[in-house]
C-alpha cells in the first residue's frame, strides 16, 4: 500500500496582545480565495451553490411564462385519484383507465396543493411549474456534488451543471412534464447516493439509495432497471469479498438487504395502485408499460410514422438533432474513451472503485435505449420518454472533457466549452419560453425547414400565449377558439386571471372566432388565409391563430378544402387513421351523413373514448335522431361521470323530442352540479318559452345574460317575452344588441320594426323594415309590414307598392 503523504501543517499567525506587529507584514499580498474558513469543506461546492441560487431567481422570475402541457390536467386528476383512495378510500383509482406509469411525483403534489389549501386552477398550475422546476434544479446541485466527487475540478462540475440544467428542451419541460422530468431528476439524484454509499459502504447509504430508487419506479417503473444495476454492483461486491476476504461478508449481505428493503418499502408506499395486489398490479405495469398501446403519429425526417410501426432509428434521429453539438461530440467520445478503458482493465470497473460510477453511466444509458428498441415500444413526442439517459450521457462526455483537461489543449476546450454554452444562452434568451423546441446546427434552420420535417410543439403550451394574445387584442365580452385538441385550449384558459377566463370557451369551428393551431398532427391547418397572430422558433413556425372565416360560402369553401387535404394526406399515409377529423371535417360542412360513417368507425374500435363518444352524439343531434344521441350520451355519462355538460345535452335531446319534463329534469340535474353553467340556464329559458310557461323563462334568459350578456339566444328569447309582455321598448333593446352582436341577424331588423310599429313610432319601422329587406330582399315579412305599416298612415300609394312587390 502507498504511504500516506504528510501533509504541511497549516500555520496562521494570530497577533498577540502587547506585541508590536511589523508594518512590512502589512504590505503583504494574500490571493483571493472563494471559500468559507468555518466550514472548508463547503468551498468546493460553492460555485454549485452559486449556479443554482442563480437559476432559481431565473425560475421566479419566468415560471409563470410556461403553458400547460396537453396531458398535465390528466396526470394531475390520476394524481388526485391516488389521493382520494388515500384519504377518502375511493376507488376510482382501481376502476378508471390507469397507463400503468405510476403517480409518485402526481401524489406529491397534490398533497402540497392541499396542504397550501390552494384552490385556484392559476394557483395550482403555478405550485405545480415551479415545484417541478425546483426539484430538477435541486437534482442538478447534486449532480455538481457528484461530478466533483468524480472529477475534483469546479469547472468540470461547473460546466456539468450548466450542460445538466440549462439544455434547452429539458430545461422548458422542467416546468410542465410532471413525468418525465420528475423521473430524470430522481435518477440524478440516485447517481449522487450511489457514489456516496459505495464509497463509505454503510448499510444505511444503500437502504437511503433504495429508497430513492423506489420512488424513482413509483414514477416510471423504468427506474426497476436501475435498482437492478445496483444490485448487481452489490452481488460482484459479495462474491468479490467470498473470494478474496478482505472485508467481512456481513456488511455487504446487509448493503443488500438495506438496498432492497428500502426500494421495495417506498415503491408501494408511494404507488398506492399496488396497495391491493402488490406483485401482481406491478407485474401487470411492467407488461403494459413495455408495449403501450398509442396509435397516434410522429413526423420526423419529413416523414409521418405511426406508434405501431416506429422505426429503431426514431431514437437516435431525435436524440442528434435536439442536444447541443459539443455535448453530443464529448458524449459519444466519452463513451469510446471508457470502452476502451473498460477493455483493458475491466476489473477497475467491476470492483468497488471510482471507475465504477462510470459504468454504471454507461449502462444506464445503453440499456434503456437498446431495449426500447428490441421490445419495439411506443415512444412518442421527441424522445421525452428516455429523456432520463441524458444525466448518464453528459457524465460520459464529462469524462472526454476531463481527459482533454490533462493535455496541453486545456484553454482551448474551456474556450469551445464556454462557447457552446453561450450559443445556447443566446437561443434560450432569444426564445424564451419555447426552448422545447430546440434544434441543434446538425439539422438545417432554412424557412420552415423544421416545421415540414419534425413535430415541434406537441405539448401545446404556447396557446397560452395565443390566448392571451387574444384576449389583448379583442375586447368582446365572449371569445370562441377551435383547434384540434379541446384541452389544449381549456387547459390554458385554467391559467388566465379568473375574470378572463369566463372570457373565452372552446366551440366548434362553425361557431368560433378563431382557429388556433400548434401543426402537432395538423398537416392541413394552412388552409386558413387570415393570420392573426403567428409564433416562429428558428424560421420555424410553432404556432399560428387564424381568424375564422364568418361568411358561410367562404367557411364552406375552407371547408371543403380541409376535407380534400386530408382525404389526400390519408392517401399518401394509409396508415395516418385520422377518421376522425374527416369526420369533423364533414360536419362542419353539413355533410352528416357521410360525418356519422368515419366517427362510428373510430368507436366501434374505441368504444370507451369519451371524446369520440360525444362527437357522434352532436352529429346525431344535427341529423335530429334525438334517441341515439340520447343513447350516445348516456354512455358518455358513464366515462365522465358528473359531467354537466352531457346532462345538459340530454335534455337538449329530449327538447327536440318534445319531451320537455324530461329535458327539465336532466337540465336542473347539470344545473345542481354546475349553477351557473350558461348554457344551461339559457336552454331552459328556450324550453318555458317555447312551453308557454313566461315567467320561468325570464328567470332563466336573465340569468344566463348575467352570465354571458353577449348570449345571442338569451337575448333571443328575452325579447319575444318582453314582446308578449307588450314591453316593446325592452324587446327592442334587446333586438338591437342582437344586431350589433351580429350586424346581418335580419330577423332582428324585422323584429325590432315591428316593436315600433305597435308603439306606433312609424318612421322607425320603416327604417327597421327597409334594412330588413336591404340585408335579405328574398324575404315576404318585411314587405308584409310595410305595407300594413302604410296602410296605417293612409300612404295608399306606398302600402300597393310593397303589396306588388310580393306577388
Amino acid at each position: 500500500m502507498a504511504k500516506k503523504q504528510n501533509k504541511s501543517p497549516v500555520i496562521k499567525s494570530v497577533p498577540q496582545v502587547g506585541v508590536d506587529v511589523p508594518k512590512q507584514q502589512d504590505k503583504v499580498k494574500v490571493p483571493f480565495k472563494l471559500e468559507i474558513s468555518e466550514l472548508p469543506r463547503l468551498t468546493p461546492y460553492l460555485p454549485g451553490i452559486l449556479l443554482f441560487c442563480i437559476a432559481i431567481i431565473i425560475a421566479l422570475l419566468t415560471y409563470k411564462d410556461y403553458g400547460i402541457s396537453i396531458d398535465e390536467i390528466e396526470l394531475r386528476d390520476n394524481g388526485l385519484a391516488s389521493y382520494n383512495y388515500i384519504i377518502y378510500g375511493n376507488q376510482e383509482l382501481f376502476t378508471k383507465f390507469t397507463d400503468h406509469h405510476g403517480m409518485g411525483f402526481e401524489l406529491l403534489l397534490v398533497f402540497f396543493e392541499k396542504w397550501l389549501k390552494i384552490s385556484d386552477s392559476r394557483d395550482i398550475y403555478l405550485m405545480r411549474h415551479i415545484a417541478t422546476h425546483i426539484l430538477f434544479l435541486t437534482s442538478v446541485l447534486a449532480g455538481y456534488v457528484l461530478i466533483y466527487k468524480l472529477f475534483k475540478n469546479k469547472f468540470i462540475a461547473s460546466l456539468g451543471f450548466l450542460m445538466l440544467a440549462f439544455a434547452p428542451r429539458l430545461y422548458a419541460h422542467s416546468f410542465f412534464n410532471t413525468r418525465d422530468l420528475p423521473f430524470l431528476s430522481m435518477i440524478l439524484i440516485i447517481f449522487t447516493f450511489c457514489q456516496f454509499a459505495f464509497a463509505k459502504n454503510k448499510p444505511i447509504l444503500f437502504f437511503v439509495v433504495g429508497l430513492l430508487c423506489g420512488y424513482a419506479t413509483s414514477i416510471r417503473i423504468m427506474g426497476v432497471m436501475l435498482g437492478g444495476f445496483i444490485l448487481f454492483f452489490l452481488v460482484i461486491d459479495l462474491v468479490t469479498n467470498l473470494i478474496n476476504k478482505e472485508k467481512p461478508i456481513k456488511t455487504t449481505v446487509l448493503d443488500i438487504l438495506s438496498f432492497f428493503v428500502g426500494f421495495c418499502l417506498l415503491l408501494y408506499l408511494a404507488w398506492p395502485y399496488l396497495w391491493k395486489h402488490p406483485i401482481g398490479n406491478f407485474i401487470e405495469s411492467l407488461r403494459d408499460f413495455s408495449h403501450f398501446p398509442w396509435n397516434g403519429h410522429m413526423l420526423v425526417s419529413g416523414v409521418y410514422t405511426s406508434g405501431k410501426n416506429i422505426s429503431w432509428t426514431y431514437f437516435p434521429t431525435w436524440f442528434l438533432v435536439t442536444n447541443p453539438e459539443i455535448c453530443l461530440i464529448a458524449g459519444f467520445a466519452g463513451i469510446t474513451w471508457l470502452c476502451i478503458d473498460f477493455f483493458k482493465k475491466p476489473l477497475a470497473f467491476l470492483t468497488n472503485t471510482n471507475e465504477r460510477n462510470f459504468l454504471l453511466y454507461l449502462a444506464c444509458f445503453f440499456a434503456p435505449v437498446l431495449s426500447v428498441i428490441y421490445l419495439h415500444s411506443v415512444i412518442y413526442n421527441d424522445w421525452r420518454h428516455l429523456y432520463f439517459v441524458y444525466p448518464s450521457f453528459v457524465l460520459m462526455a464529462l469524462y472526454f472533457i476531463n481527459k482533454l483537461l490533462q493535455t496541453k489543449y486545456k484553454k482551448i476546450v474551456q474556450a469551445v466549452c464556454i462557447l457552446q454554452l453561450g450559443f445556447i444562452g443566446w437561443f434560450m434568451i432569444n426564445n424564451h419560453p419555447f426552448h422545447q423546441v430546440y434544434f441543434n446546427n446538425f439539422v438545417s434552420h432554412k424557412d420552415e425547414y423544421l416545421h415540414n420535417n419534425y413535430d415541434m410543439e406537441y405539448w401545446g403550451g404556447s396557446f397560452k400565449q395565443a390566448i392571451d394574445h387574444i384576449l389583448a387584442t379583442d375586447q368582446s365580452k365572449a371569445i370562441k377558439i377551435n383547434c384540434c385538441f379541446k384541452n389544449e385550449i381549456e387547459n390554458n384558459i385554467l391559467l388566465l386571471p379568473e375574470e378572463d377566463r369566463k372570457r373565452v370557451q372552446f366551440d366548434v369551428l362553425e361557431n368560433a372566432d378563431y382557429f388556433i393551431t400548434n401543426f402537432w398532427s395538423d398537416p392541413y391547418a394552412d388552409i386558413f388565409t387570415k393570420i392573426d397572430y403567428s409564433i416562429a422558433v428558428l424560421n420555424s413556425a410553432i404556432l399560428c391563430v387564424y381568424k375564422v372565416e364568418k361568411d358561410p360560402a367562404k367557411q364552406k369553401e375552407v371547408n371543403e378544402k380541409r376535407v380534400s387535404a386530408l382525404r389526400k394526406f390519408m392517401a399518401i399515409y394509409p396508415d395516418f387513421d385520422d377518421a376522425v377529423r374527416l369526420g369533423d371535417a364533414y360536419y362542419i360542412n353539413n355533410q352528416y351523413d357521410s360525418a356519422a360513417i368515419y366517427i362510428e368507425e373510430v368507436l366501434r374500435s374505441d368504444p370507451k373514448n369519451s371524446f369520440v363518444t360525444d362527437h357522434l352524439a352532436r352529429i346525431y343531434v344535427n341529423m335530429k335522431q334525438y334517441p341515439k344521441a340520447i343513447e350516445l350520451y348516456k354512455n358518455e355519462l358513464k366515462l365522465t361521470p358528473g359531467s354537466f355538460e352531457v346532462y345538459t345535452r340530454i335534455g337538449v335531446c329530449y327538447s327536440g323530442m318534445g319531451k320537455f319534463d324530461s329535458a327539465v329534469y336532466y337540465i336542473n340535474k347539470s344545473l345542481t352540479i354546475h349553477p351557473d353553467y350558461e348554457f344551461g340556464h339559457s336552454q331552459l329559458c328556450t324550453i318555458y318559452f317555447n312551453s308557454g310557461m313566461y315567467d320561468s323563462a325570464q328567470v332563466h334568459g336573465e340569468k344566463a345574460l348575467s352570465l354571458n350578456p353577449d348570449g345571442v339566444s338569451s337575448l333571443n328569447d328575452l325579447s319575444r317575452i318582453y314582446f308578449i309582455e307588450k314591453n316593446y321598448g325592452k324587446a327592442i333593446e334587446f333586438c338591437n344588441r342582437i344586431i350589433k352582436l351580429i350586424p346581418g341577424e335580419v330577423s332582428q331588423y324585422t323584429n325590432a320594426g315591428v316593436c315600433y310599429e305597435r308603439l306606433k313610432k312609424y318612421d322607425s319601422a320603416i327604417l327597421y323594415s327597409k334594412m330588413a329587406i336591404a340585408i335579405n330582399p328574398a324575404l315576404r315579412l318585411p314587405y308584409m309590414n310595410l305595407a300594413r305599416i302604410y296602410t296605417t298612415m293612409n300612404r295608399f300609394d306606398s302600402a300597393k307598392k310593397y303589396e306588388a312587390m310580393l306577388k
